[in-house]
C-alpha cells in the first residue's frame, strides 16, 4: 500500500507506527499544536490519505481537510474530538474515528492520584519539608473513607473511578444524562440535578466531553454552590470550567484546592494565576498518556487508520458523530 499518513501534533508509539509502515504506509510526524496555516503547509506537501490528530493549536477544519486533495481519513489519538470540526468532516464524507477506550483506566488513576494528592495534602507538605520544616502539626491530611464523591459525566473513566473510590469506603453519587440507568450500580447514586451533586459532594470529579452544552459548565454560579472546603478535580477538559472563577474561589477559600490536567488554553500562560495557588496541583493535559495508554491509542488510531485505507467499515463504537 503506498500511501502517506501524516501525524498532525507529535509522534505514534513504535508499536502505532510499526502497523502502519509494515503495510507499506509512508507515515511523516509534525511537532506538536500546528496553528492552521501550519496544518494547510503540512497536508498540501504530503498529501495523505489520512491524518491522526495528537496536538493541534487550532481546530482541524475544512479548509486543511481539503488542503492537499486526497484525505480519506480523520483518525484522533483520543477520544476528545473537539479539536476537529466534525459536522465539516461529516460533509465532505470523511470519517473520523476515536480510540474508544483505550486511555480510559489511566485517566481514572490520575483523576484518582490528584483527589489523594489534594486529600492527603502532599504539596505543602514536600514544601514544607524540603525547606526544613517539620512539623507534624502542620498536617492537615483527612481519610477519603466516607467523603462523597461527585462525578460528572459517568462515562467508562467515570465508571472506572467509581469503582476504585468505591474500594476506598467513599461514598459516590454521578452526573450523566446520557448514561443508561443499568450503569448505575454497585452504590453508584444517580443524580438527575447536577446543582444538587455540586453542593453535596465533598470532592467533585469532571469525566464530561467537551460540547456546546458543557463549554463552562462549571460557572461560578455553579462552583459557589459547591461546599465550602470542597475540592474539584478536572482530568476532562479545562473549557469546561469557568477558569477566572475557579482561580476567585481558590484564592478566597471556598474552595480547599484543585487538582487539573487539563486548561482553558493549552498550552498555558506561564503567568496563568492556577501556577502561583498553593492549593492546585496541576499537570500537563498528561492524563491519558501514560507510556500504557500511548501505546494503546497509537496501536488503535493506526488499526483505524489502515482499516479504512484497505476499505473496512469500523465499528459504530469508534466512529465520531
Amino acid at each position: 500500500m503506498r500511501e502517506t499518513v501524516v501525524v498532525l501534533g507529535g509522534e505514534l508509539a513504535p508499536e502505532g507506527r510499526a502497523i502502519l509502515e509494515d503495510a507499506g504506509v509512508a507515515v511523516i510526524a509534525t511537532k506538536p499544536y500546528l496553528d492552521r496555516q501550519a496544518v494547510i503547509a503540512a497536508m498540501t506537501q504530503h498529501r495523505p490519505a489520512a491524518v491522526i490528530v495528537r496536538l493541534l493549536a487550532e481546530i482541524l477544519g475544512p479548509e486543511e481537510m481539503q488542503a492537499g486533495g486526497r484525505l480519506r481519513h480523520v483518525a484522533k489519538h483520543g477520544v476528545g474530538t473537539n479539536d476537529i470540526d466534525l459536522r465539516a468532516a461529516s460533509q465532505l464524507g470523511i470519517p473520523v474515528s476515536m480510540t474508544t477506550g483505550s486511555n480510559g483506566h489511566s485517566v481514572a488513576e490520575h483523576a484518582l492520584a490528584l483527589i489523594m494528592a489534594l486529600v492527603k495534602d502532599f504539596s505543602r507538605q514536600d514544601a514544607l519539608i524540603r525547606d526544613g520544616v517539620w512539623d507534624k502539626s502542620q498536617y492537615q491530611g483527612r481519610e477519603l473513607r466516607g467523603q462523597r464523591l461527585g462525578l460528572v459525566g459517568y462515562g467508562f473513566i467515570g465508571q472506572t473511578l467509581a469503582g476504585m473510590a468505591a474500594a476506598l469506603g467513599m461514598r459516590i453519587s454521578a452526573f450523566d444524562p446520557h448514561t443508561p440507568a443499568e450503569a448505575f450500580r454497585n452504590g453508584v447514586t444517580r443524580e438527575t440535578d447536577l446543582d444538587k451533586l455540586l453542593s453535596e459532594a465533598d470532592i467533585v470529579s469532571l469525566h464530561c466531553p467537551l460540547t456546546p452544552e458543557t463549554r463552562n459548565l462549571i460557572d461560578a454560579r455553579r462552583i459557589r454552590l459547591m461546599k465550602s472546603g470542597a475540592y474539584l478535580v478536572n482530568t476532562a477538559r479545562g473549557e469546561v470550567v469557568d477558569e477566572a472563577a475557579l482561580i476567585e474561589s481558590l484564592t478566597d477559600g471556598h474552595l480547599a484546592g484543585a487538582g487539573l490536567d487539563s486548561f482553558a488554553v493549552e498550552p498555558p500562560d506561564q503567568d496563568n494565576p492556577l501556577f502561583r495557588l498553593a492549593n492546585t496541583i496541576v499537570t500537563p493535559h498528561v492524563a491519558g498518556v501514560t507510556l500504557d495508554a500511548k501505546r494503546a491509542m497509537s496501536v488503535m488510531a493506526a488499526e483505524n487508520v489502515l482499516a479504512t485505507l484497505c476499505g473496512e467499515e469500523l465499528a459504530p463504537r469508534v466512529l465520531a458523530r
